[in-house]
């Protein structure tokens, strides 16, 4: 079953591509291992979207939601050499489980607005690029949570994804076809391509990147498996449509929200995305129009899907890295041949010790017991609460339970702290863990520290202050 292909014009962003797909790789690039990723942000502007539903026997029925627009993926990361790299990559599609649609509509809001059309969440940033139905106060409030929590933080990059628009030769889909990242679940976390990218400006794009699992050149076999020749039509007209609106729409560079009020003018007037009330209960943020038939229906996330540790992909990294150099260095002269199966069989070796050091951080049984009710009155006091109930060795999910509430009565007392994002992070990763582990040592440690940081970073007015400031 096919939905309609649908207008959707929307400024939609993914802060952290690895976070939302758990992690499920770190990435080379160039033929290095990635050791970190320090930034990993999907930015768009959309024009289209559709779902599909489709049928497995294993997986049986599920959905898969497409999205096209003018999208850049960019990344900055470490390699094991300990070199820094920046990279980026156009985008012109997005392709998403439903599983994965599903994480992304439930993850925290980091604000206290209740607007079914506006999100500003843990693990998605959505504006609409038409807000004529929006009041003056609305309008205000938007301007302002948009400002702290999105072009503050990634003004460098969306200005620079503005920049790669306004080129020429950039989003050319006819030339050199779709750039497609995707999160479904039978290719998942790779980067379709069209095998025209061959001897282009694009030839690069042929190649890994941090937080990347593979490359593939199908991209055109991929969507004629899913839209008919006129939909491909109507969506490569939407994105050249797209491209002339913000290839010429001026800004002011220190009011990046003009840049959406200047293209608001030429986007075709779109609905209410939900339907809903501002203050309507509803269990899922409204994203995409396709997915409105699925309001209420929650995809578990499949057990062949890990959620992987970060910092435990880090370690293997910087293991393998060195195990590959250490045996070159040992087998000089010998034949390519024979090195790879040398490097191989190194590789499972250092692959075991790598595991029994990880073995090391695993996480412990943990006792279930309620949670003491946190302080509301004083940020201090909420912050030492939540360092007790850490250093208490609370089950990971009630410190996660812990994170939210805290979270919640800190905004009570003040709209906007720089760790109110790190506090949301950590409750929406935590409260997604078995309820009878606890903390390893290393993240009981590290999460201490951060604590403390937050904590000596948070102004003196707040510390004294004594109840709510509403």
């Amino acid at each position: 079953m096919k939905s309609d292909l649908t207008p959707n014009y929307m400024l939609l962003a993914i802060p952290s591509w690895g976070e939302l797909l758990g992690y499920p790789t770190l990435g080379k690039y160039a033929n290095h291992y990635v050791s970190k990723i320090l930034s990993d942000l999907v930015l768009f502007f959309t024009s289209t979207e559709k779902s599909v539903t489709v049928r497995n026997e294993l997986s049986g029925e599920s959905t898969i939601y497409f999205l096209f627009g003018l999208g850049y993926y960019y990344t900055k990361f470490e390699l094991t050499s300990g070199r820094y790299i920046t990279d980026s990559r156009e985008l012109t599609g997005l392709m998403i489980s439903d599983f994965v649609y599903d994480s992304i509509t439930t993850s925290k809001n980091v604000t206290l607005d209740n607007d079914p059309d506006v999100i500003i969440a843990d693990k998605v940033v959505k504006i609409p690029l038409d807000l004529s139905i929006k009041s003056n106060t609305q309008l205000s409030f938007i301007k302002g949570a948009l400002m702290r929590n999105f072009f503050i933080p990634y003004k460098d990059i969306f200005l620079e994804m503005v920049s790669n628009i306004k080129t020429d030769d950039s989003y050319q889909v006819q030339k050199y076809g779709h750039m497609l990242l995707s999160a479904e679940e039978h290719s998942y976390d790779n980067f379709f391509v069209s095998d025209r990218i061959n001897d282009t400006p694009y030839s690069e794009y042929e190649n890994l990147t941090a937080g990347i699992n593979d490359v593939k050149y199908s991209v055109d076999e991929l969507l004629k498996q899913h839209f008919s020749n006129s939909e491909l039509k109507k969506i490569i007209e939407a994105l050249s449509y797209l491209k002339t609106i913000f290839s010429n729409t001026t800004y002011d560079p220190m009011y990046l929200f003009s840049i959406i009020e200047n293209a608001s003018n030429m986007i075709p007037r779109t609905q209410n995305i939900s339907g809903m009330e501002k203050n309507e209960k509803r269990q899922k943020e409204s994203i995409f129009f396709t997915a409105e038939p699925r309001i209420n229906t929650f995809k578990k996330w499949p057990d062949q899907i890990p959620i992987n540790n970060k910092t435990d992909l880090e370690i293997m990294a910087r293991r393998l890295e060195s195990s590959e150099k250490r045996v070159q260095k040992k087998f000089e002269g010998v034949s390519e041949e024979e090195l790879k199966k040398v490097i191989e069989h190194e590789k499972v070796i250092d692959e075991n010790r790598t595991d029994f050091e990880l073995r090391t951080l695993k996480r412990t049984k943990a006792t279930i017991r309620p949670l003491p009710l946190p302080p509301y009155d004083n940020v201090l006091n909420i912050l030492l609460y939540l360092k007790r109930i850490v250093e208490d060795d609370y089950p990971i999910k009630s410190i996660g339970e812990a994170f939210d509430l805290a979270r919640d009565n800190i905004k009570r007392i003040v709209l906007h702290l720089d760790y109110l994002w790190d506090m949301s992070k950590i409750a929406n990763m935590y409260l997604r863990e078995d309820a009878t582990l606890g903390l390893s040592l290393k993240e009981k440690g590290e999460l201490l520290e951060k604590i403390s940081l937050w904590i000596s970073s948070t102004p003196e007015n707040l510390i004294k202050r004594g109840r709510p400031q509403y």
